[in-house]
């Protein structure tokens, strides 16, 4: 046989195998994006930016993230903007009632024409923002519930809000978020990436990353990668304060000039003279000199109940 031909046979592989890279653009454009872009062609509907739609076409990726949620037979789960429901159809025969939150009308009558025969689905066209999940709970007998999501990176800490406002019916969450945005969730006192919103999401949850997922697995392609993150809330928080409101105006304001000590930082988010932040930060045994961004979350529950402390006694 000619050379030729020889490294023609070695490069197609073995009769019926098709390299990793074939396999992969089968998933993505013949069975996963081209249906999707036939199936909102035919109802007049595109993705759309002011939602922040991003529609995940990689169903091996979807059935990946169904696993992780680790669901039981007798869950209530809340699914937050399902899209053209490549999460959906994964998660339906996995809990008792499935409920899709999903605030694009066309959409959500698709997902209803589509999954009709569906057992145990309700597709709910709203806003999860303006979402009872307590009431969500109480109509389907469940205790508490599982929210999951593959979520708008625009409103992320929004939804984050309003799923620890309502943590008393959520036991866990779990999120689709842009990875930088999980990287701050998860930084180290100290890192760059370490701010408020690092402390505020651990004092509502322990949180746990899950899987890196790229943006070629969505369409549109967004600029950048995300990440699977689990968010089990918590049923008391890891600190004791007087008052939450008080501990992150502490918090805020120390981020918000980060090369400031907290002697400067203080002064301004509880607008006290900087004599009253030293006796404050005496009482809390944190040295005055420190930035913020080298405190833990329980240093800055020193600092708020003595701040608490000033108010009732003025030490």
């Amino acid at each position: 046989m000619p050379p030729s031909r020889r490294t023609s046979r070695r490069a197609l592989g073995r009769p019926g195998q098709a390299s990793a890279y074939v396999r992969e653009r089968a998933e993505l454009e013949g069975s996963g994006l081209a249906r999707l872009k036939l199936d909102l062609a035919a109802r007049g509907l595109a993705p759309r930016k002011r939602f922040g739609q991003n529609f995940l076409v990689r169903g091996d990726i979807a059935e990946r993230i169904a696993e992780h949620c680790r669901l039981d037979a007798g869950d209530v789960a809340v699914e937050i903007g399902p899209g053209a429901g490549a999460l959906t159809v994964r998660l339906i025969g996995r809990v008792r009632r499935l409920v899709a939150v999903e605030k694009d009308d066309g959409l959500a009558e698709m997902l209803r024409e589509q999954l009709a025969e569906a057992p145990g689905l309700e597709v709910l066209h709203a806003d999860f923002l303006d979402v009872d999940l307590a009431a969500i709970a109480r109509d389907n007998g469940a205790e508490r519930i599982v929210v999951v999501g593959n979520i708008p990176y625009n409103i992320t800490t929004p939804i984050l809000e309003r799923l620890f406002d309502q943590r008393a019916v959520v036991r866990a969450a779990i999120l689709l978020v842009q990875k930088e945005y999980a990287e701050r969730l998860a930084a180290p006192a100290g890192s760059p990436e370490y701010g408020s919103l690092t402390l505020f999401a651990r004092y509502h949850a322990l949180l746990e990353p899950l899987m890196t997922v790229r943006s070629s697995a969505f369409w549109p392609r967004p600029s950048v990668d995300s990440m699977l993150v689990r968010f089990l809330l918590r049923d008391q928080p890891p600190v004791e304060v007087p008052d939450p409101a008080l501990l992150f105006r502490i918090i805020r304001g120390s981020f918000q000039m980060r090369r400031k000590t907290l002697l400067n930082t203080l002064e301004a988010a509880l607008e006290l003279p900087k004599e009253t932040i030293e006796r404050l930060c005496r009482h809390a045994r944190v040295d005055p000199g420190r930035r913020g961004e080298t405190l833990g979350l329980e240093e800055f529950a020193k600092l708020a109940r003595a701040a608490g402390d000033y108010g009732s006694t003025n030490l």
